[in-house]
Protein backbone atom coordinates (compact mmCIF):
# COMPACT_ATOMS: atom_id res chain seq x y z
CA UNK A 1 0.00 0.00 0.00
CA UNK A 2 1.22 3.35 -0.85
CA UNK A 3 1.27 5.87 1.87
CA UNK A 4 1.80 9.41 -0.02
CA UNK A 5 2.25 12.76 1.86
CA UNK A 6 3.57 15.62 1.50
CA UNK A 7 3.82 18.84 3.27
CA UNK A 8 3.39 22.85 3.12
CA UNK A 9 4.75 25.48 5.03
CA UNK A 10 2.78 29.20 5.61
CA UNK A 11 4.92 32.07 6.51
CA UNK A 12 3.43 34.59 8.64
CA UNK A 13 4.47 37.58 10.76
CA UNK A 14 2.79 36.74 14.10
CA UNK A 15 1.01 39.26 16.39
CA UNK A 16 1.66 37.22 19.19
CA UNK A 17 4.82 36.85 18.64
CA UNK A 18 5.84 40.82 18.22
CA UNK A 19 5.29 40.37 14.26
CA UNK A 20 8.09 37.75 14.15
CA UNK A 21 8.83 35.42 11.22
CA UNK A 22 7.33 31.95 11.94
CA UNK A 23 6.46 28.75 9.71
CA UNK A 24 3.51 26.80 10.33
CA UNK A 25 3.73 22.99 8.56
CA UNK A 26 0.68 22.07 6.78
CA UNK A 27 0.62 17.80 6.44
CA UNK A 28 -1.16 17.23 3.24
CA UNK A 29 -1.69 13.15 3.00
CA UNK A 30 -3.82 11.36 0.05
CA UNK A 31 -6.24 8.20 0.89
CA UNK A 32 -4.09 4.93 -0.90
CA UNK A 33 -7.92 3.58 -1.73
CA UNK A 34 -10.15 6.74 -2.67
CA UNK A 35 -7.87 9.98 -3.37
CA UNK A 36 -9.38 11.56 -0.64
CA UNK A 37 -7.35 14.52 0.62
CA UNK A 38 -6.66 15.36 4.52
CA UNK A 39 -5.05 18.52 5.80
CA UNK A 40 -3.59 18.57 9.15
CA UNK A 41 -2.48 21.40 11.18
CA UNK A 42 -2.20 20.59 15.19
CA UNK A 43 -1.97 24.59 15.45
CA UNK A 44 -5.34 24.73 14.71
CA UNK A 45 -6.69 23.31 17.41
CA UNK A 46 -5.34 26.35 19.54
CA UNK A 47 -7.93 28.73 17.65
CA UNK A 48 -10.65 31.35 19.27
CA UNK A 49 -14.02 30.12 18.94
CA UNK A 50 -16.65 32.80 19.14
CA UNK A 51 -20.36 31.35 19.73
CA UNK A 52 -23.61 32.55 18.82
CA UNK A 53 -24.96 33.96 22.35
CA UNK A 54 -28.06 35.89 21.11
CA UNK A 55 -29.30 39.15 19.43
CA UNK A 56 -28.64 40.99 22.02
CA UNK A 57 -24.91 39.35 23.40
CA UNK A 58 -22.38 42.31 23.72
CA UNK A 59 -19.72 42.44 20.43
CA UNK A 60 -16.68 40.77 21.91
CA UNK A 61 -14.21 43.50 22.87
CA UNK A 62 -11.13 41.25 21.67
CA UNK A 63 -12.92 40.22 18.38
CA UNK A 64 -9.54 40.31 16.15
CA UNK A 65 -11.39 40.97 13.23
CA UNK A 66 -12.81 44.42 14.72
CA UNK A 67 -11.54 47.57 13.38
CA UNK A 68 -10.13 48.68 16.59
CA UNK A 69 -8.21 45.26 16.90
CA UNK A 70 -7.34 44.35 13.36
CA UNK A 71 -3.79 46.21 12.82
CA UNK A 72 -2.11 44.75 16.16
CA UNK A 73 -4.05 41.08 16.65
CA UNK A 74 -4.05 39.90 13.06
CA UNK A 75 -0.36 38.71 11.48
CA UNK A 76 1.09 40.21 8.41
CA UNK A 77 2.33 38.85 5.14
CA UNK A 78 6.13 38.86 4.90
CA UNK A 79 7.62 41.95 3.07
CA UNK A 80 8.26 40.06 -0.19
CA UNK A 81 5.10 39.00 -0.81
CA UNK A 82 2.95 42.26 0.26
CA UNK A 83 4.60 45.61 0.90
CA UNK A 84 3.55 46.54 3.92
CA UNK A 85 2.31 42.94 5.20
CA UNK A 86 -1.69 43.43 4.12
CA UNK A 87 -4.04 43.94 1.63
CA UNK A 88 -6.54 46.59 1.45
CA UNK A 89 -9.18 47.64 -0.49
CA UNK A 90 -12.20 50.36 0.94
CA UNK A 91 -13.33 48.14 3.87
CA UNK A 92 -11.79 45.07 3.02
CA UNK A 93 -8.59 44.07 4.75
CA UNK A 94 -6.30 40.72 3.76
CA UNK A 95 -3.92 39.41 5.76
CA UNK A 96 -2.00 35.41 6.51
CA UNK A 97 -4.30 33.30 8.76
CA UNK A 98 -2.94 32.24 11.95
CA UNK A 99 -3.79 28.99 11.42
CA UNK A 100 -3.56 27.73 7.92
CA UNK A 101 -4.48 24.88 5.48
CA UNK A 102 -2.10 25.76 3.23
CA UNK A 103 1.26 27.63 2.19
CA UNK A 104 -0.98 30.48 0.71
CA UNK A 105 -4.72 30.54 3.12
CA UNK A 106 -5.51 34.42 3.84
CA UNK A 107 -8.11 35.82 5.56
CA UNK A 108 -10.35 38.52 3.89
CA UNK A 109 -12.55 40.46 6.40
CA UNK A 110 -14.94 42.54 3.93
CA UNK A 111 -16.94 44.60 6.81
CA UNK A 112 -16.55 46.46 9.58
CA UNK A 113 -19.85 45.25 11.47
CA UNK A 114 -19.12 41.99 13.62
CA UNK A 115 -22.52 40.81 13.45
CA UNK A 116 -24.40 41.10 10.09
CA UNK A 117 -27.80 38.68 8.95
CA UNK A 118 -27.80 37.82 5.70
CA UNK A 119 -29.98 40.45 4.54
CA UNK A 120 -28.24 43.46 5.34
CA UNK A 121 -24.69 42.56 3.30
CA UNK A 122 -24.46 45.48 0.81
CA UNK A 123 -23.10 44.73 -2.80
CA UNK A 124 -20.38 47.30 -1.98
CA UNK A 125 -18.93 45.61 0.97
CA UNK A 126 -18.74 42.62 -1.43
CA UNK A 127 -17.25 44.26 -4.34
CA UNK A 128 -14.57 45.37 -1.81
CA UNK A 129 -13.92 42.10 -0.63
CA UNK A 130 -13.50 40.64 -3.97
CA UNK A 131 -11.42 43.20 -5.29
CA UNK A 132 -8.87 42.55 -2.62
CA UNK A 133 -9.01 38.76 -2.83
CA UNK A 134 -7.94 39.71 -6.38
CA UNK A 135 -4.56 41.46 -5.48
CA UNK A 136 -4.22 38.41 -3.43
CA UNK A 137 -4.39 36.10 -6.04
CA UNK A 138 -2.56 38.06 -8.19
CA UNK A 139 0.10 38.19 -5.84
CA UNK A 140 -0.24 33.63 -5.82
CA UNK A 141 0.20 34.02 -9.25
CA UNK A 142 3.35 35.40 -9.56
CA UNK A 143 4.59 33.31 -7.05
CA UNK A 144 3.48 30.42 -9.35
CA UNK A 145 0.42 29.65 -7.79
CA UNK A 146 -2.28 29.73 -10.37
CA UNK A 147 -5.67 28.22 -8.76
CA UNK A 148 -7.49 30.46 -6.96
CA UNK A 149 -10.47 29.30 -4.59
CA UNK A 150 -12.23 31.82 -2.42
CA UNK A 151 -14.70 30.33 0.55
CA UNK A 152 -17.02 31.55 2.99
CA UNK A 153 -18.15 29.97 6.37
CA UNK A 154 -21.00 32.28 7.35
CA UNK A 155 -21.14 31.41 11.71
CA UNK A 156 -20.26 28.88 13.66
CA UNK A 157 -22.74 26.65 12.14
CA UNK A 158 -21.06 26.69 8.94
CA UNK A 159 -18.03 26.36 10.38
CA UNK A 160 -16.85 29.66 11.04
CA UNK A 161 -14.73 30.25 14.55
CA UNK A 162 -14.81 33.32 14.05
CA UNK A 163 -18.06 35.30 14.01
CA UNK A 164 -17.27 38.56 12.38
CA UNK A 165 -17.94 37.79 7.95
CA UNK A 166 -14.54 37.00 6.14
CA UNK A 167 -13.83 34.79 3.71
CA UNK A 168 -10.92 32.51 3.34
CA UNK A 169 -8.53 32.19 -0.01
CA UNK A 170 -6.14 29.35 -0.58
CA UNK A 171 -4.07 29.54 -3.80
CA UNK A 172 -2.37 26.78 -4.85
CA UNK A 173 0.18 25.42 -7.54
CA UNK A 174 -2.91 22.15 -8.65
CA UNK A 175 -5.84 23.17 -7.67
CA UNK A 176 -7.81 21.70 -4.63
CA UNK A 177 -9.53 18.33 -5.00
CA UNK A 178 -12.50 19.64 -5.61
CA UNK A 179 -11.41 22.16 -7.59
CA UNK A 180 -10.19 19.85 -10.12
CA UNK A 181 -12.88 17.46 -10.17
CA UNK A 182 -14.88 19.92 -11.42
CA UNK A 183 -12.22 21.06 -14.44
CA UNK A 184 -12.13 17.32 -15.45
CA UNK A 185 -15.98 17.43 -15.14
CA UNK A 186 -16.35 20.32 -17.57
CA UNK A 187 -13.88 19.29 -19.97
CA UNK A 188 -15.25 15.81 -20.15
CA UNK A 189 -18.90 17.39 -20.91
CA UNK A 190 -17.58 19.13 -23.42
CA UNK A 191 -15.40 17.03 -25.26
CA UNK A 192 -18.77 14.37 -24.88
CA UNK A 193 -21.32 16.94 -26.20
CA UNK A 194 -19.78 19.24 -28.38
CA UNK A 195 -20.39 22.01 -26.16
CA UNK A 196 -19.99 23.80 -22.64
CA UNK A 197 -22.09 23.00 -20.19
CA UNK A 198 -22.19 26.25 -18.89
CA UNK A 199 -23.28 27.16 -22.01
CA UNK A 200 -26.07 24.51 -22.07
CA UNK A 201 -26.84 25.65 -18.81
CA UNK A 202 -28.16 29.39 -19.91
CA UNK A 203 -31.52 27.10 -21.25
CA UNK A 204 -32.01 27.24 -17.64
CA UNK A 205 -33.61 31.21 -17.69
CA UNK A 206 -36.74 29.37 -19.24
CA UNK A 207 -37.19 27.13 -16.26
CA UNK A 208 -38.61 26.96 -12.76
CA UNK A 209 -34.94 26.80 -11.33
CA UNK A 210 -34.50 30.32 -12.43
CA UNK A 211 -33.45 32.90 -9.98
CA UNK A 212 -32.27 36.04 -11.55
CA UNK A 213 -29.33 37.46 -13.79
CA UNK A 214 -27.21 40.80 -14.29
CA UNK A 215 -25.03 41.50 -17.40
CA UNK A 216 -22.50 38.91 -17.01
CA UNK A 217 -23.65 36.54 -14.04
CA UNK A 218 -26.63 33.90 -14.50
CA UNK A 219 -28.53 32.52 -11.39
CA UNK A 220 -30.42 29.09 -10.80
CA UNK A 221 -31.22 26.69 -8.28
CA UNK A 222 -29.33 23.59 -9.52
CA UNK A 223 -31.26 20.50 -10.48
CA UNK A 224 -29.29 18.19 -8.43
CA UNK A 225 -28.41 20.53 -5.74
CA UNK A 226 -25.08 19.94 -3.17
CA UNK A 227 -26.78 21.09 -0.33
CA UNK A 228 -30.33 22.68 1.04
CA UNK A 229 -31.16 25.75 -0.54
CA UNK A 230 -28.17 25.92 -2.79
CA UNK A 231 -27.78 28.17 -5.50
CA UNK A 232 -25.37 28.23 -8.40
CA UNK A 233 -23.88 31.34 -9.83
CA UNK A 234 -21.87 31.53 -13.41
CA UNK A 235 -20.31 33.95 -15.75
CA UNK A 236 -22.20 34.10 -18.98
CA UNK A 237 -19.55 36.33 -20.32
CA UNK A 238 -17.03 34.08 -20.44
CA UNK A 239 -14.92 34.85 -17.48
CA UNK A 240 -12.79 31.95 -16.63
CA UNK A 241 -11.63 33.99 -13.40
CA UNK A 242 -12.59 36.14 -10.64
CA UNK A 243 -9.09 37.66 -11.69
CA UNK A 244 -10.99 37.93 -15.63
CA UNK A 245 -13.48 40.14 -14.01
CA UNK A 246 -13.63 43.90 -14.34
CA UNK A 247 -15.46 46.64 -12.60
CA UNK A 248 -18.71 45.69 -14.10
CA UNK A 249 -18.52 42.60 -13.51
CA UNK A 250 -17.41 42.58 -9.92
CA UNK A 251 -20.50 44.34 -9.36
CA UNK A 252 -22.96 41.87 -10.96
CA UNK A 253 -21.07 38.89 -8.59
CA UNK A 254 -21.34 41.48 -5.79
CA UNK A 255 -25.25 42.34 -6.79
CA UNK A 256 -26.44 38.79 -7.46
CA UNK A 257 -24.51 37.42 -3.62
CA UNK A 258 -26.46 39.98 -2.12
CA UNK A 259 -29.68 39.23 -3.50
CA UNK A 260 -29.43 35.48 -3.23
CA UNK A 261 -28.60 35.90 0.40
CA UNK A 262 -31.64 38.40 1.26
CA UNK A 263 -33.80 35.33 -0.20
CA UNK A 264 -32.09 32.49 1.84
CA UNK A 265 -32.83 35.03 4.95
CA UNK A 266 -36.73 35.09 3.47
CA UNK A 267 -36.26 31.01 3.66
CA UNK A 268 -35.54 31.17 7.23
CA UNK A 269 -31.89 30.75 6.48
CA UNK A 270 -29.14 32.79 8.84
CA UNK A 271 -26.25 30.48 7.63
CA UNK A 272 -24.57 29.96 4.79
CA UNK A 273 -21.36 28.11 3.01
CA UNK A 274 -20.05 29.78 -0.27
CA UNK A 275 -17.41 28.81 -2.47
CA UNK A 276 -15.74 30.71 -5.83
CA UNK A 277 -14.55 28.32 -8.56
CA UNK A 278 -11.57 29.95 -11.39
CA UNK A 279 -9.95 28.44 -13.49
CA UNK A 280 -6.18 29.78 -14.40
CA UNK A 281 -6.22 28.98 -18.46
CA UNK A 282 -8.96 30.23 -21.18
CA UNK A 283 -10.68 27.26 -21.47
CA UNK A 284 -14.24 27.04 -23.84
CA UNK A 285 -15.05 24.36 -21.70
CA UNK A 286 -15.10 26.58 -18.17
CA UNK A 287 -16.75 29.40 -16.75
CA UNK A 288 -16.74 31.43 -13.34
CA UNK A 289 -18.83 29.87 -11.09
CA UNK A 290 -20.04 30.40 -7.16
CA UNK A 291 -21.95 28.06 -5.33
CA UNK A 292 -23.92 29.03 -2.09
CA UNK A 293 -25.37 26.48 0.44
CA UNK A 294 -27.72 27.49 3.72
CA UNK A 295 -26.88 25.56 6.95
CA UNK A 296 -28.56 24.30 9.52
CA UNK A 297 -29.35 25.82 12.68
CA UNK A 298 -27.25 24.35 15.17
CA UNK A 299 -23.98 24.01 16.70
CA UNK A 300 -20.78 24.68 15.05
CA UNK A 301 -20.21 22.36 12.67
CA UNK A 302 -16.73 20.48 11.15
CA UNK A 303 -17.82 20.79 7.90
CA UNK A 304 -17.11 24.37 6.20
CA UNK A 305 -16.37 25.23 2.40
CA UNK A 306 -13.13 23.41 2.67
CA UNK A 307 -15.29 19.76 2.96
CA UNK A 308 -18.41 20.78 1.16
CA UNK A 309 -16.99 22.76 -1.82
CA UNK A 310 -13.19 21.72 -2.26
CA UNK A 311 -13.34 18.19 -1.16
CA UNK A 312 -10.76 18.45 1.25
CA UNK A 313 -10.72 17.83 5.05
CA UNK A 314 -8.63 20.18 7.48
CA UNK A 315 -7.68 18.26 10.54
CA UNK A 316 -6.19 19.28 13.84
CA UNK A 317 -5.39 16.10 15.06
CA UNK A 318 -2.60 13.31 13.35
CA UNK A 319 -4.43 9.55 13.47
CA UNK A 320 -1.33 8.37 15.05
CA UNK A 321 -1.94 10.62 18.06
CA UNK A 322 -5.55 9.72 18.47
CA UNK A 323 -4.81 6.23 17.28
CA UNK A 324 -2.40 5.79 20.50
CA UNK A 325 -5.47 7.34 22.88
CA UNK A 326 -8.25 5.16 21.44
CA UNK A 327 -5.23 1.79 21.62
CA UNK A 328 -4.66 2.35 25.53
CA UNK A 329 -8.58 1.51 25.85
CA UNK A 330 -9.64 -0.39 23.61
CA UNK A 331 -8.87 -4.16 25.53
CA UNK A 332 -9.86 -2.34 29.31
Amino acid sequence: MRLEKFSECARILDPRNGFAETFQEIEVRVDPLTGSISRINLARGLRPKQEIKGLEAPIPPDCPFCPQNIEKETPRFPEDYVKGGRIKRGRATIFPNLYPLADLHSVCVFTDSHKLDLNRFSKEEFMEGFKASVDFFRMCAGRGAIFHFLGWNHLPNAGASILHPHFQLIASRAGLKGERELFDACERYWRREGRSYWSDLKEESNSERYVGESDSIMWVAPWAPMGTYEVLGFSTKGAKSIMDLDEKGVEDLSEGVAGVLRGLWDLGVRAVNMAVYSFPESKEWFSLNVRIMARPSGSTTDRAFLELYGSEVGLTASPEAYAKILRSRFRE
